[in-house]
């Protein structure tokens, strides 16, 4: 025997063994007329089954282990919770179990009912030392039949990075406006400066910022002062700067953060975290009620607009950080970074609003929107691309980055719509 417990409740679930004729360990003949529903919390592993032996039909929960001693090694004999239990499906009988009140619970052995091609299946999985277990086996799996379950996947991962964003919205006490602005800053950050932008954010509230967004100066002034890069000001349009920012900086009680949390080291001149406070400057200037603006949109492209073509400092076309002149700086946001703004910011705030307000039409459009950008260029997009899986838009991308972390790497396979449908090949 070298498989797991749950590769018997897959078995269980999609009944992946003969029915007719089928005998419990004492002979009696038995038919499975629901195999219940699946549970993966405390308690029995199987809800609401129902089965018949001779005349009588039972309605209740199956518990299945590897051997029926497992039964009184968990000590489930005398845990009352499993007097409901009207079958106990193991691979192997070597002992018989009883319920707290003393009577025997009827038992399935599955040893000799699993169809050897089957466990040699389950076995390449799970030994399978390629970059996802199913590598090889994909040809085995219908193109609509992946499609259906990474549409699935892109949904399970939003509704995980939801929590994020509920956790947050109960920090800012119900306020979605506040909401978004830190999310918006964190993903500014483009994870390697995410939790400085975080911090500015929360150091700076948008209604000071707001107070001022009629002088795109003033923004600069707060939004590179709180960053700390003002400290050391280093050449007359950043000197200036710090003047404008000690004024409103002892008008408002402000903070600055700790510069030495920025991180410059191995990014690219364009992603320079000041570069990016420039740009998160001009979109505060550019874009009022900005949270409004995003529930009213429509279509992605109304979106884009949003963040296209910001109205940078002057500065910042000829510098990526104070203080050093170069010819020529790509000083706005390029259409990648666009989407990933799209992709992390507003498609997450638009389907966790949506979810929150109990509205389907406001979570329905935030997966439209990922139907209608690119799909990301990671190395995990890129692997699935070689082995024949392409994603034509961000839905799907998403889709794959979710089935990679939480399926594959894990040998998740029998969770998989794809891993099951390959086990359930004959």
């Amino acid at each position: 025997m070298t498989f797991k417990e749950d590769f018997l409740h897959f078995l269980w679930k999609y009944r992946l063994f003969p029915q007719q004729d089928l005998q419990l360990t004492t002979g009696q003949k038995i038919a499975i007329l629901a195999t219940g529903l699946h549970n993966k919390d405390s308690g029995a592993d199987f809800e609401n089954a129902k089965i018949r032996t001779g005349n009588t039909t039972w309605v209740g929960n199956v518990e299945i282990h590897l051997r029926s001693s497992d039964w009184h090694r968990h000590s489930h004999g005398e845990d009352k919770a499993y007097n409901n239990v009207i079958l106990h499906v193991v691979y192997e009988d070597d002992k018989p179990v009883f319920r707290n009140d003393g009577s025997r619970i009827l038992t399935l052995e599955l040893k000799d009912l699993i169809a050897p091609g089957l466990q040699l299946r389950y076995k390449d999985l799970m030994e399978n030392l390629s970059w996802i277990p199913c590598e090889q086996l994909l040809f085995n799996v219908d193109e609509f039949q992946v499609e259906n379950w990474l549409l699935r996947l892109s949904v399970e991962r939003l509704e995980e990075k939801t929590t994020a964003v509920f956790s947050l919205l109960k920090e800012h006490r119900g306020n979605w406006d506040d909401t978004f602005y830190i999310l918006l800053a964190r993903n500014f950050g483009f994870k390697t400066n995410s939790l400085p932008f975080e911090l500015l954010a929360k150091s700076l509230p948008q209604q000071i910022l707001s107070k001022h967004k009629s002088s795109p100066f003033q923004i600069e002034a707060l939004v590179f002062g709180q960053s700390g890069f003002l400290e050391m000001a280093e050449d007359t349009y950043s000197k200036t700067l710090k003047l404008e920012y000690l004024f409103l900086q002892k008008k408002f009680r402000l903070k600055a953060i700790d510069q030495h949390l920025w991180k410059f080291l191995r990014l690219r001149p364009q992603n320079f975290p000041t570069l990016r406070l420039a740009q998160f400057a001009a979109l505060i200037v550019k874009s009022s009620h900005l949270f409004s603006k995003i529930l009213e949109l429509s279509e992605v492209k109304e979106a884009i607009k949003l963040f296209k073509d910001l109205p940078v400092n002057e500065y910042w076309k000829t510098h990526y950080r104070f203080g050093k002149k170069v010819e020529k700086v790509a000083f706005n946001l390029g259409d990648e970074a666009i989407y990933n703004i799209i992709l992390n910011t507003v498609v997450i705030t638009l389907f966790a609003y949506g979810r929150n307000m109990g509205n389907s039409k406001i979570a329905d459009r935030a997966i439209s929107f990922l139907e209608s950008i690119p799909a990301e260029t990671n190395h995990i997009v890129a692997r699935f691309k070689q082995i024949g899986v392409l994603p034509i838009n961000a839905l799907r991308s998403q889709g794959l980055l979710q089935l990679k972390k939480n399926y594959c790497d894990q040998k998740k396979c029998l969770n998989c719509a794809v891993g099951a449908k390959i086990l359930k090949v004959t």
